[in-house]
């Protein structure tokens, strides 16, 4: 018998079924692994589950964002992040507050990806739909 993930194991668990308690767990396992200090979170844990149920969607709430994107403008923002003595960390809250720039740099990069895999499969479609003329000559 295989164990499933819990909803709190992100290195395991597939992104699509991340949710806001995967995104709480990941944001401190990161900031842990990559500033060596506990997370904290901006405003309230309250406050930073609401602000990615919004994104990532709840039972109660539609997602609005793809959950993919959401974790890439974590990444980004915490590797551009600088600690210094005064902050020696960051929290998912203040990078949606103050980097909306790296946020819109995000997902125009996301949607360029998205639309360039829509065309390629759009082509494959394509090219599968053409008739060799050859063949439909052997047909008849």
């Amino acid at each position: 018998m295989t164990n499933k993930p819990t909803t709190k194991d992100w290195r395991n668990l597939p992104i699509e079924r991340w949710n806001v308690t995967t995104f709480t767990e990941y944001l401190k396992g990161k900031h842990l692994e990559m500033f060596g200090i506990e997370y904290v979170p901006y405003r309230g844990w309250g406050a930073e589950q609401g602000q990615l149920g919004n994104l990532i969607g709840t039972r109660a709430k539609p997602q609005t964002e793809d959950k993919a994107l959401v974790k890439r403008f974590i990444d980004e923002s915490f590797a551009e992040y600088r600690p210094n003595p005064k902050y020696p960390g960051v929290s998912f809250g203040w990078c949606w507050t103050y980097k909306k720039p790296t946020w819109q740099r995000v997902k125009a990069e996301y949607l360029a990806e998205q639309k360039a895999g829509e065309q390629a499969e759009e082509e494959t479609r394509g090219d599968a739909n053409k008739l060799d003329m050859d063949d439909v000559l052997d047909w008849l």
